[in-house]
């Protein structure tokens, strides 16, 4: 668990963060936004204290990071940049390598999870340990990026903007990519974005920051439903709230019974994304499948838009 207790950032009279203080319990996704210059990333830096915060204090498990020597603070917390920040002169696998030669692991306890992570991002270790960067598309460093940052299996991974350079199809791919990866290790994130989409997609409990104070932190569904203050609101978004929330519902809770022709979706499938494949098929109706592929019942295009009205 992270709590950050009244942290505050000043540069002479100009105060960057002011006071914030938020709870992030282990094993989820909180995502902080909100405009330029409004402190998300001086916060990020506070956590790993690559900034020294001014007052208050951050506790991970209940141990103040002050007390933390710096280096070894920061071998426990991945952190990821946007560009990902990969050694150009190293290969993949050195690149992923980097923080547990730092901890001093053997040649082959460091093969062996170098292997591990590359296995879990889909990239062949035959094909791609041997390659440096520039030999990558944006999505694979991307992916070896985070490798890098999990190598060395810290609890807590900090990310600034992880995906604003790459294009909106490989971007979606590496979102989902990250939330799976996250369920099967547990791993707690603090994402920075200025991305709502991404935020109401990725997100846990989200952390809406303005002019360096901490407006709101809450569940996507709070958010849109309760938002704290104007600069809430207008964030979110009130003309397209039924769409957010849609996206935050599955398509087992509009599930109706019977079946339909066409290409099942996974009960798991958020409605905004039935919704649009509805459309693009050009269909009313279509079957709904469990995890195992078995027609549990199917999602019309009426049922959605009905759960959309009644949900806003």
């Amino acid at each position: 668990m992270i709590e950050i207790e009244r942290l505050s950032k000043r540069y002479g009279d100009t105060v960057v963060v002011d006071e914030v203080s938020m709870v992030i319990e282990e094993g989820t996704v909180a995502v902080v936004v909100g405009t330029s210059g409004a402190g998300k990333s001086t916060l990020l830096r506070m956590i790993n204290r690559l900034i020294e915060p001014s007052s208050g204090r951050v506790l991970i498990d209940g141990q103040d990071t002050m007390a933390i020597p710096e280096d070894e603070l920061r071998h426990r917390i991945g952190y990821v940049i946007q560009g990902y920040g990969l050694f150009p002169h190293r290969t993949v696998a050195d690149n992923i390598a980097t923080v547990p030669r730092l901890l001093g692991w053997d040649r082959k306890r460091i093969a062996a999870r170098v292997e591990e992570l590359l296995d879990l991002y889909q990239l062949d270790p035959a094909e791609f340990a041997g390659k440096y960067p520039h030999e990558l598309s944006g999505g694979q460093q991307q992916r070896v990026g985070v490798a890098r940052a999990l190598a060395a299996r810290p609890a807590l991974l900090l990310m600034d903007e992880p995906f604003g350079a790459l294009d909106p199809v490989i971007r979606a791919k590496a979102q989902d990519d990250l939330l799976a990866i996250q369920r099967r290790l547990g791993t707690t994130i603090v994402l920075v974005t200025h991305d709502m989409e991404e935020a109401f997609h990725l997100g846990d409990r989200i952390a809406v920051m303005d002019q360096a104070r901490l407006l709101q932190y809450a569940s996507p569904a709070e958010l849109l439903m309760r938002p704290a203050e104007e600069f809430v609101e207008r964030l979110v978004g009130t003309a397209e709230r039924p769409f957010r929330l849609l996206s935050l519902a599955r398509v087992q809770d509009a599930l109706e019974p019977g079946t339909a022709e066409g290409e099942a979706l996974s009960a798991s499938t958020n409605l905004r994304e039935a919704l649009s494949r509805l459309i693009w098929s050009g269909r009313e109706v279509l079957p709904v499948a469990d995890a195992g592929g078995t027609v549990i019942g199917r999602v019309s295009v009426d049922r959605i838009l009905r759960f959309g009205r009644s949900s806003a």
